[in-house]
């Protein structure tokens, strides 16, 4: 599987701009507007401080109008708990699409340019902010909006105050078990250098080198321990094991001979830098998984509560998991119905495309059920009659859906327990050995310790994570980010690519067939086109908005006019000069010259037609190229979709794939059972809606697109941002290089560890030659990594063009790389 080069990146987020767009500069419409916006107020410095920085692209559903009455619940209650404490009043915010210190640089700017603006602290290593502001002064709304030009959206915090991050752990051990490595480098120094046991602080600079040590084991070898005696009360051997054995060897050795004056045992140094690299290796890959996983907001997907309706006309707020059968509630447009219900109110336009994928609308009037999982189009409310609770409901149950902890592979286990078993059994023997040759408990001890201390799996525990980072970093070059520490192992593995259809491999709403048809337009009635689909939820009414881009925020610098809906037949916009704008389905409102089935909608001004416009379900850029070259590589690929077959089998045949290989109209729990048939344990599954949750839950591995539904990007193993499938066939020429890489590094580390023990069995290995040993042994293997993947990253780049091929032998044959 060869590595592609992007022909261009887009100049403002730095993802693969589609060869379908529009402007070769920019991946999307959002970016466009965004940059345009940057340098129209001056703040172009953004880029400078961006670098190659990969940010996540504008969507244009960032800017819609968004629903912040959580934001205006939470500034009044935060002003109401300002005034009673006389203080400022404070909110803590989460932050979508903060990814570098330009994006800190640019809120900060905007933050000081709305009025009476306070102190602001933003957490880019959380992904949230502080603003204060006294009572009155700001509006948080107003900043949350501004902030939403520039395609950062707000959300309720969940990092302060609910636990620190693993990796913010990770830093204050790994800076204190520096400073102890480093106190018993420097105190452990001079007896190397042949300080005499007669000087008068010899005793002193051993009792400063064993403190350090031990409170090293304290502080970072109790992070490993305790990981390893987790996994093995479940059965499971962890690579932290070794790790913690060697650990617990080199400091029982180290106070032996500290209490029995053998300097051969004295590892205090080895220990505290031993640790110390360990840490950053696990910092390393800590970091970048909770550095993706914060890109995202981590929103609820369905409400806490909705509002229940009684029959004296007032209304309560019930918690979800409360509400009864014959509870009236209602659901405001952009929410999802919770439970299985009936419609009370006359008329509904609802989506199902959180339950099979179809992103046409439909109709509900009077009396017709409404499913569980059903979006309101809508632009009004409407209410519903519940008929069953939230614990019965689909969508509690694809929302409670999760993925199994990651285990090791059964190869990975049956080499650690034979590592292991390997290990002791040599020391323990060249133990015996020595005391049979008539050595003393002492030598004999010593043998045996330095065994366990060299082999340990020093190597591995740094470049392993190394070569992970390095990997992150070339797929984050195309938009794709990893937020799991164990995708690269399973993606290896992974010999089926399954995907959803409808915001997967195509759009998430239909496109426009005919742009050209708003370049006809004359500015006032892009204007009104702009404000009738701007609040709409419809399929078509996003297609139109995404399609005029940047014009809908010129459009709605001033207060929307009120839009009527007319369920089933369209919108209607009474201009402040007099006129009527229509858009709907053809014959409706227009004069009626309809000429065919190329028409989808139409679009007049009283009763005169303006515009037609076309739709239909078009594959993501690349993605014929992307499904070819996976299958050329062996693996298999089918199309899983819950949308009608008629609308399947057309992107199938544009895929060019065989009647066996897709599926139509299939339900999640299908879904799954078609996962586990392809063989769970290989399959990728590449998927976006909560039809596709219990799909996920049952594959090797899965991936999302960030569509802003905070979903499955949360749950999936890596996302992917921009509008391009071309990254797939690398992602996984990534893995196996990465695999490749990992090969060599242990390959070197067998080959040290056999000469390194055989130095111990010689009884020739001492503290200094372990000190000296280890950090060159990471040195290389940190060297191999580079010179793999860094090779790898340069070609990606474009910097060398010439063909190097690697092959990689897996279990369905050969994946070529180059």
């Amino acid at each position: 599987m060869k590595m592609t080069t992007p022909e261009s990146m887009c100049i403002h987020c730095g993802t693969p701009v589609p060869s379908t767009a529009a402007d070769s500069r920019f991946c999307c419409t959002g970016c466009a507007y965004v940059h345009a916006l940057l340098q129209e107020e001056g703040l172009e410095k953004f880029y400078e401080l961006r670098g190659e920085q990969t940010l996540v692209p504008v969507s244009t559903q960032a800017l819609r109008d968004q629903d912040f009455e959580w934001l205006a619940q939470a500034t009044r209650e935060a002003e109401e708990k300002a005034l009673a404490d006389a203080t400022v009043a404070r909110l803590h915010l989460g932050v979508q699409g903060m990814s570098c210190l330009g994006c800190v640089w640019l809120m900060e700017r905007v933050h000081q340019q709305q009025p009476g603006a306070g102190r602001i602290t933003i957490h880019a290593s959380r992904g949230d902010l502080e603003v204060e502001w006294n009572v009155g002064a700001f509006a948080p709304i107003e900043f949350a909006k501004r902030l939403q030009h520039f395609g950062y959206l707000l959300g309720p915090s969940t990092g302060i105050g609910k636990g620190k991050p693993a990796a913010d752990d990770l830093v204050r051990r790994m800076g204190l078990c520096g400073a102890f490595a480093m106190n018993a480098m420097a105190f452990t120094l001079p007896t190397y250098l042949g300080m005499s046991r007669s000087f008068v602080f010899a005793e002193w600079f051993d009792l400063v080198a064993a403190c350090s040590a031990t409170l090293a084991l304290l502080l970072g070898g109790s992070y490993f321990a305790g990981k390893s005696w987790r996994a093995l009360q479940h059965g499971v051997l962890h690579i932290d094991t070794p790790i913690a054995l060697g650990i617990g060897a080199a400091w029982l050795g180290a106070m032996i001979g500290w209490a029995t004056g053998v300097d051969g045992l004295k590892y205090f140094d080895f220990v505290a830098t031993f640790i110390f690299l360990m840490l950053v290796g696990r910092w390393l890959q800590q970091f970048a998984v909770e550095r993706n996983s914060r890109r995202m907001l981590q929103g609820a997907v369905v409400a806490d509560t909705v509002m229940v309706c009684h029959a004296d006309g007032s209304t309560e707020a019930k918690a979800i998991r409360d509400i009864a059968v014959g509870d009236s509630i209602r659901l405001k447009p952009g929410e999802l119905c919770p439970v299985r219900a009936q419609l009370s109110s006359p008329h509904v336009g609802i989506s199902l495309e959180w339950i099979n994928g179809e992103s046409a609308a439909t109709e509900r009037t009077s009396g017709q059920l409404v499913p569980s999982g059903a979006l309101v189009v809508s632009n009004r409310p409407v209410e519903v009659e519940v008929l069953e609770s939230w614990e019965g409901s689909l969508l509690q149950r694809l929302v409670a859906s999760d993925r199994p902890e990651h285990v090791f592979s059964p190869f990975v286990g049956a080499l650690l327990k034979w590592y292991l078993a390997v290990v002791v059994l040599i020391g323990i023997a060249g133990g015996a050995a020595w005391l049979l040759m008539g050595s003393s408990v002492v030598t004999a001890l010593q043998v045996m310790i330095s065994v366990f201390v060299v082999s340990c799996p020093c190597a591995l525990g740094v470049a392993a994570p190394f070569a992970d980072d390095l990997a992150n970093g070339l797929l984050q070059r195309l938009g794709v980010f990893v937020r799991t520490g164990f995708l690269w192992q399973r993606l290896v593995r992974v010999r089926s690519v399954l995907f959803d259809k409808t915001g997967t491999l195509t759009a998430e709403n239909p496109t426009l067939e005919n742009p050209e048809a708003l370049d006809t337009l004359d500015p006032a009635s892009r204007q009104a086109l702009s404000q009738l689909v701007h609040a709409s939820l419809h399929p078509i009414s996003r297609s139109i908005f995404d399609a005029l881009g940047s014009f809908n925020i010129a459009s709605q610098q001033d207060a929307s006019p009120a839009v009527e809906e007319v369920v089933g037949m369209g919108l209607l916009l009474q201009a402040e000069h007099g006129a009527t704008y229509a858009l709907g389905r053809p014959g409706w409102k227009d004069d009626g010259n309809y000429s065919g089935n190329s028409e989808d909608v139409v679009f007049s001004r009283d009763g005169k037609r303006l515009a037609a416009f076309a739709f239909e379900d078009r594959l993501r850029p690349s993605t014929r190229a992307a499904m070819d070259r996976l299958r050329q590589s062996g693996l298999t690929v089918q199309l899983l979709s819950g949308d009608r077959h008629e609308k399947v089998a057309r992107i199938a045949a544009q895929l060019g794939l065989e009647e066996s290989a897709w599926h139509a109209e299939m339900t999640p729990d299908q879904k799954a059972a078609s996962v586990r048939q392809a063989g769970a344990s290989q399959t990728l599954f590449i998927g976006d809606g909560a039809n596709d949750s219990l799909a996920f839950d049952e594959a090797l591995c899965a991936g999302s697109p960030v569509t802003g539904k905070n979903f499955l990007e949360r749950k999936a193993d890596f996302y992917f941002l921009g509008n391009s499938l071309r990254f797939l066939p690398d992602l996984l020429s990534v893995a196996h290089r990465r695999m490749l890489a990992v090969r060599c590094v242990f390959t070197f580390a067998l080959v040290y560890n056999a000469s390194a023990i055989a130095l111990a069995l010689a009884g020739v290995m001492s503290p200094l030659l372990a000190a000296v040993l280890m950090p060159a042994s990471s040195v290389v293997t940190l060297g191999i990594a580079q010179l793999m993947l860094g090779q790898w990253g340069r070609k990606m780049k474009g910097q060398d063009r010439k063909t190097d091929p690697q092959t990689v032998r897996g279990a369905n044959g050969e994946v070529a790389l180059s």
